[in-house]
């Protein structure tokens, strides 16, 4: 049975409620991130699990069809009847539509955009990275990524494999360990990695994966390379507790790779990423110093990544990339796609606080 006209209003009408009203942070990281998303994440989690294909796919293709078949219909009907009508009616059923799924998607994770940033939440030194301590990560990483390069390689059968939520059981339980730390109580279950008809955009837009809002999965592009396939599981999983923001899943991400529990190979794509993220933000000649030590395992395996993203096509990288910017800075994270950028600033905070005679709780154990 078709909901009737009031209802109908009353959905588009509390939509745009929702999407105006403000959103008090510490409110929603008591009530919805602390008591309300955690048991909902599980629930919904779990029995996406349990459906082999990316419900994802269903829904973006049967939003696709029937949006042809509604606007062809009233289209044909208007024609034919020389009335607007029909044309109001499927302006109506769109709008309906669309705030069905406004709110599904704010009920079911988009509230965590209005969480405190996680610098709030861990209490990190205000002051931003300095070019010298984002210079050490780089000298850092450089460093590590050498020293667990072998052991990072040593069954590439595994490594190549680590998309699979079971090859990748050091990283849940990372994860959980990062999580307790910062006063999660339940554990996030992690989403079954599945295969998507997105994979085409992703390859075409140099999207290395998504947390899927319709029903909290997790899809990746299936051409990432095995290194770089821990770090973007581990963000991911980020995203699905709870940390919407693209720098706060990141700096979760890394997190999680630095955690004892982490195998070598996770270890090594979190130093990995960490190394293309602080080269960009150095100056060159400075940049080309810390890369000279660099060995040449981790160097082809920043060369198999960029061969990766050559396969990217410029025109749909960056309408795709526009999109996501709008849709971020509509969430509220005033710096969109930049944002990913700012987990270098969040590491080199995060390793000052955990510097020796700082009195701050340190968020995590930080690397040595």
């Amino acid at each position: 049975m078709r909901p009737g006209p009031r209802l109908q209003a009353a959905a588009v009408l509390l939509a745009a409620v929702v999407a105006l009203a403000p959103r008090p942070a510490g409110l929603i990281e008591r009530v919805y991130a602390a008591r309300f998303y955690p048991p909902l994440q599980a629930a919904v989690t779990t029995a996406s699990n349990a459906v082999p294909l990316a419900i994802f796919d269903v829904v973006v293709v049967a939003s696709l069809v029937g949006a042809m078949w509604l606007w062809g219909r009233a289209l044909v009907a208007a024609r034919r009847t020389q009335r607007i009508r029909p044309l109001l009616s499927a302006v109506r059923v769109t709008l309906v539509a669309a705030a069905l799924g406004y709110l599904w998607f704010v009920a079911i994770w988009g509230l965590n955009y209005a969480r405190p940033p996680i610098d709030v939440r861990l209490a990190l030194p205000t002051a931003a990275a300095t070019p010298a301590e984002v210079l050490t990560l780089l000298d850092q990483s450089v460093e590590r990524a050498n020293a667990l390069y072998d052991g990072a390689h040593v069954d590439d059968a595994v490594v190549r494999a680590a998309a699979s939520t079971d090859a990748a059981s050091d990283i849940i339980a990372a994860l959980h360990a990062v999580e307790t730390r910062q006063g999660r109580v339940r554990p996030t279950v992690v989403g079954r990695v599945k295969p998507t008809l997105l994979a085409l955009y992703f390859r075409l837009a140099g999207v290395d994966g998504m947390t899927a809002p319709a029903a909290l999965e997790t899809l990746l592009n299936p051409d990432l390379t095995a290194v770089e396939r821990p770090f973007v599981l581990a963000h991911e999983w980020a995203h699905l507790a709870g940390y919407a923001p693209e720098a706060d899943a990141n700096f979760v991400a890394w997190l999680t790779t630095m955690e004892p529990s982490a195998a070598p190979r996770t270890a090594y794509s979190g130093w990995l990423f960490l190394l293309s993220e602080t080269a960009a933000q150095v100056p060159r000649q400075a940049r080309r110093a810390s890369l000279l030590p660099l060995a040449s395992g981790p160097r082809r395996d920043l060369d198999d990544i960029a061969a990766r993203a050559r396969q990217q096509v410029e025109v749909v990288q960056r309408v795709g990339w526009r999109v996501y910017d709008h849709y971020l800075r509509a969430q509220g994270v005033q710096e969109g796609i930049v944002s990913y950028s700012r987990v270098v600033d969040l590491i080199a905070r995060a390793a000052r606080q955990n510097a020796p005679g700082s009195a701050a709780p340190a968020p995590a154990p930080m690397p040595q």
